[in-house]
C-alpha cells in the first residue's frame, strides 16, 4: 500500500518521476498546498495539463479491473513512487477530466430549504438517468457526487463499477454501509447496484426541503437522515413518510416506500424518478386528453391514462382513487385524501380527513373526526347540516 504522503512527495517534486506525463503542473488551494481529493483507496490530484484541469488518480489501494473502467485513461506505471529515501516503484494512475464543484456532502452541509429543494430536483434528473442505464457506479453517496458550477450533480470515483461486461462476476467491494442496502453481499454485482442509495439521497433532500431541521435531529458525520441498518424501524423514515404523505408528494412518497424492500434491487425506481424529475423540469406540464383520464389499477395501485389511447397519464402512485370530476380527482396517498389535478399535481391537500367525495357544483363532501363537511376550491371548508 502507497500512502498519501508518498504520493505527495511525488506529485510535488514530479521531474523525472514519471514516464509521459512530464513534469506535473499542480493547481494549488486556497492555501497555496496542493489540490487534492483522498478517498478510501484514491487521492486524486488537481494538474494543468495542456491548459485543460485534470485528475490525477493515484492509488493507495488498487481496485481490480481498473483497464476495463478506464480504458486508455488509465496509464500503466506512470508515476515513481518512493517508499524510503533510495527506493521505490512505478506506479499505475488514472487520468480523466477534473469534475469543477464541490462535493454534495459539502453542499449539504451549508444548505438552506431553497438549495435542498434545488439539490432535490437536481439529483432526481441524475437518478432517473443512472436507474435506467445498464451500468451502475456502485459506491453512490453524497462524496461521491459534485455540484457544478451550473448546479447539476455529476458521479465521480467510478472504481467500484459496474459494466454488463462483468455480469457472473462478484463485486470487490460493498459500497458504502451508510448508503447501501442492508442485504448487499458480494455475489450482488449488477445494473441496480445504484437503486438503493439513490433512493435514500433523493429521499432526504426532498425531507430536506420541506423540513431543513431534520438534518439536526437525525443527521450523523456517516448517515444521510436515514440509517440502512437501522431499517425498517428507522424514525427518520417514519417521519419522511409522514410529511410526504401529508404534502401529497406521490412519487417521492413511493420512492421513500421502496427503501423497505426485501433487496437491492427498487423494482419501478427508474418510472418513479422519471416521473419525479418531470415534475420538477420548469416546462409546461403535457395537455391533460379530453375527456378527462380515467383510473385504473395495477399492481394494487391507481393511476390515470388517457381513455382513447390507454396511455398513462399519471403511474399508478396511489392507494385509492376517484375519477376527475370539475376538473379534479380526489386520491389517498398513505391514509391522507388529496386532489389532483389533470397533470397529476396537488391541488387540495386534505390531512387528517377520513373520506372525501368528489366535487359537484364546485364543491366536495369529507368527513372529519365524525364531522359532515364540504371543501371548496380553494380548500376552505365548511360544516352541513342536515
Amino acid at each position: 500500500m502507497i500512502s498519501l504522503c508518498q504520493y505527495l512527495f511525488s506529485v510535488t517534486n514530479s521531474r523525472g518521476l514519471t514516464r509521459t506525463l512530464g513534469e506535473l503542473e499542480l493547481c494549488r488551494d486556497a492555501g497555496g498546498g496542493p489540490f487534492y481529493r483522498a478517498g478510501n483507496s484514491a487521492v486524486v490530484f488537481k494538474i494543468a495539463l495542456d491548459g485543460k484541469a485534470c485528475a490525477l488518480r493515484c492509488y493507495t489501494r488498487r481496485p481490480p479491473r481498473l483497464e476495463a473502467i478506464y480504458g486508455d485513461r488509465l496509464l500503466r506505471r506512470e508515476l515513481y513512487v518512493y517508499r524510503n529515501g533510495s527506493s521505490g516503484e512505478w506506479t499505475d494512475v488514472v487520468l480523466d477530466l477534473w469534475r469543477e464543484g464541490e462535493t454534495l456532502h459539502d453542499r449539504i452541509a451549508r444548505a438552506d430549504r431553497a438549495e435542498f429543494a434545488r439539490l432535490a430536483a437536481a439529483f432526481d434528473r441524475l437518478a432517473a438517468r443512472m436507474t435506467a442505464d445498464e451500468w451502475a457506479h456502485g459506491d453512490l453517496k453524497p462524496e461521491n457526487l459534485i455540484v457544478g458550477p451550473d448546479g447539476e450533480i455529476r458521479p465521480i470515483d467510478f472504481d467500484a463499477l459496474y459494466l454488463p461486461a462483468f455480469a457472473g462476476q462478484r463485486s470487490a467491494e460493498l459500497g458504502t454501509a451508510a448508503f447501501q442496502h442492508p442485504s448487499r453481499t458480494r455475489d450482488h454485482f449488477d445494473a441496480r447496484l445504484d437503486d438503493f442509495p439513490a433512493a435514500l439521497i433523493a429521499t432526504a433532500l426532498h425531507a430536506l426541503a420541506l423540513d431543513p431541521a431534520l438534518r439536526t435531529r437525525y443527521g450523523t458525520d456517516d448517515t444521510l437522515l436515514i440509517d440502512p441498518r437501522r431499517l425498517p424501524r428507522d424514525a427518520a423514515l417514519g417521519e419522511i413518510l409522514a410529511l410526504f404523505e401529508r404534502e401529497g408528494m406521490a412519487a417521492e412518497y413511493r420512492i421513500a416506500r421502496l427503501l423497505l424492500a426485501p433487496t437491492h434491487a427498487l423494482r419501478g425506481v427508474d418510472l418513479l424518478f422519471a416521473r419525479a424529475a418531470a415534475e420538477r423540469s420548469g416546462g409546461a406540464p403535457a395537455p391533460a386528453p379530453e375527456p378527462p383520464p380515467e383510473l385504473f389499477v395495477e399492481e394494487g395501485l391507481w393511476g390515470f391514462r388517457d381513455p382513447a389511447t390507454g396511455h398513462t397519464v399519471i403511474p399508478p402512485l396511489y392507494d385509492c382513487g376517484f375519477d376527475f370530476s370539475e376538473g379534479l380527482a380526489a386520491v389517498r396517498l398513505g391514509a391522507t385524501w388529496h386532489f389532483i389535478d389533470p397533470a397529476g399535481r396537488t391541488e387540495l391537500r386534505c390531512p387528517g380527513f377520513d373520506a372525501v367525495k368528489p366535487f359537484r357544483g364546485g364543491r366536495a363532501e369529507a368527513r372529519r373526526g365524525g364531522q359532515h363537511l364540504a371543501l371548496d376550491r380553494e380548500g376552505g371548508v365548511v360544516e352541513l347540516e342536515y
